[in-house]
């Protein structure tokens, strides 16, 4: 920030000396923060920009060589942090703001009035030590560096991405805006808003010292979003946050980027291009019972659907303990998985092959299948490992000719 920001910033703070008006109960929507032990390390993996040749020792036991040892390595990674994140509405209003020529013009603006909290929330190695779901893969881990609230920064990166109709009878297309700088729009918009409010844009927010906060009542740090040439017809709106955590999962295959935690708020828009800030967008979207229009939110909003999760049996533990993830290739046509039929008829699927190679785990395409449950469960040996492959339901699952929600689906937790 320049130090003319700065002293433009600290003299409209001095200026405010009315405290920020109340709000009504349910203005303020808060999201619960979200501290997953998964977050703390990896799925077995092999270890990254290693190669070690394979080969049959005399005196040692294979997995006791480098190439066994650099097979289903676990990665693991300190302290996790995470912002409490709180917003008003996502809301358009119409801004008039200068032209090159010296002139004014009106335009529409989305923007989204938030407030970050540090409230000290953090996962250690300790706390997930403490899950007994996870006692086999921690016991010889330790590391208990503490997380220094002026360590953490909010980098905030919000984007906006719906849907607007590409011509007559051609469909949909999606589109994504990201967040702009605009002093003069925030200014607006905090007159709007709360004139007795300090709002910080994007990039100040970035700079901002973001303090613990010591109750409840504590007002936190408040900003805005702001994005500008939204297509009027955007509809199906979803809204992704990045910057509120450091916790990211690493990709399959490990070569490719790592995924950020992101928050995403979903938001549903009945409305058309005439007259914009007079439609009220809603948090959360449109439930609805016909299939066909079922299909079309569910890839809309990109909901996640069924995952195929491959687990090994841990003697040790005396559980089941997930190795792989993949995706189970849903057709949003009928709901159904396009490698459960596969698995059904006792063959290994290409993707699950792959996962499982991933994992550094070598299993036979051969290999014979048991079904369990048929369409949802199966299992296999892998020389002395027995394996469970399961379909699991994260947000949704198929319910007769339809789906079901099983999750709020107005926030969701993602990895992108």
């Amino acid at each position: 920030m320049s130090l003319a920001a700065l002293a433009t910033l600290t003299n409209q703070t001095d200026a405010q000396t009315a405290a920020p008006r109340p709000l009504a109960q349910g203005v303020l929507k808060t999201i619960p923060e979200n501290l997953d032990p998964r977050d703390m390390f990896s799925l077995p993996m092999v270890m990254p920009d290693l190669n070690a040749t394979q080969f049959d020792p005399k005196t040692i036991a294979q997995k006791n060589t480098l190439f066994g040892q650099s097979r289903s390595v676990v990665m693991f990674r300190e302290n996790v942090w995470q912002y409490e994140f709180s917003f008003t509405g996502l809301r358009q209003a119409k801004l008039r703001i200068p032209t090159g020529n010296g002139n004014a013009a009106t335009r529409n603006y989305w923007y989204m009035v938030y407030r970050i909290r540090d409230t000290g929330q953090t996962m250690t190695i300790n706390d997930v030590k403490k899950n007994p779901q996870f006692d086999h893969i921690t016991k010889e881990v330790d590391f208990t560096k503490s997380i220094d609230s002026q360590a953490k920064k909010f980098l905030p990166r919000f984007t906006l991405e719906g849907w607007v109709p590409v011509g007559k009878d051609k469909g949909y297309q999606k589109v994504s805006y990201r967040d702009t700088i605009s002093p003069i729009a925030l200014e607006q918009i905090r007159r709007q808003e709360d004139p007795n409010q300090v709002l910080f844009d994007s990039h100040q927010m970035s700079q901002a010292k973001i303090p613990t906060a010591k109750n409840e009542t504590d007002r936190g740090i408040w900003g805005v979003a702001i994005w500008e040439n939204v297509d009027p017809r955007i509809d199906f709106v979803s809204v992704f946050i990045q910057g509120l955590t450091n916790a990211f999962r690493l990709s399959d295959p490990v070569s490719d980027p790592s995924k950020l935690k992101t928050l995403q708020l979903n938001f549903w828009r009945p409305g058309d291009s005439v007259d914009e800030t007079s439609d009220f967008v809603k948090f959360g979207i449109p439930l609805i019972d016909d299939p066909a229009m079922q299909a079309k939110v569910t890839e809309r909003y990109n909901l996640p659907g069924p995952i195929m999760r491959g687990y090994v049996k841990n003697e040790e533990a005396k559980r089941d303990v997930l190795v792989t993830e993949t995706e189970a290739q849903i057709n949003f046509k009928d709901f159904n998985s396009a490698i459960a039929p596969i698995l059904d008829q006792g063959e290994m699927p290409p993707s699950v092959l792959e996962s499982f190679k991933n994992a550094g785990i070598s299993v036979d395409a051969k290999t014979p299948l048991t079904t369990l449950i048929a369409g949802k469960k199966w299992s296999f040996k892998q020389g002395k490992d027995n394996y469970t492959l399961v379909l699991e339901p994260q947000f949704w699952e198929k319910d007769f000719d339809g789906i079901r929600f099983i999750r709020s689906l107005d926030h969701m937790w993602i990895y992108r």
